[in-house]
């Protein structure tokens, strides 16, 4: 798997999801960024808008990361919508800026 060091995993599960987050992503990152630089010249004027980005809410070896990630964004109450979303990797909404029950900002 191309993991440094004599590390033994327990488990199946914990192996499978380090290669997927330490080979398979970055690897199909790479050919993300590739295919969009390829791309970006066809769309000229427009390809500053142009991202191509890895959709990994498929991938079943990475859904235990994915229900803790939304957890804990979903427990911080302190949170915007907003803020929220941008933690999970999601643009903003309209309104999305109010915090329920309200927030000091002179706390900052």
């Amino acid at each position: 798997l191309g993991i440094p060091g004599d590390n033994t995993y327990a488990n199946f599960q914990e192996a499978n999801r380090t290669f997927w987050r330490q080979t398979v992503v970055p690897l199909a990152e790479r050919i993300a960024k590739g295919l969009g630089g390829w791309l970006a010249p066809m769309f000229a004027g427009r390809a500053a808008e142009m991202t191509l980005k890895v959709d990994l809410a498929g991938v079943t070896a990475l859904a235990s990361e994915r229900e803790a990630l939304w957890s804990r964004i979903g427990a911080a109450d302190f949170l915007s919508l907003n803020e929220k979303r941008s933690a999970a990797g999601f643009p903003p909404v309209i309104g999305g800026d109010d915090v329920p029950g309200g927030r000091a900002d002179a706390m900052s």
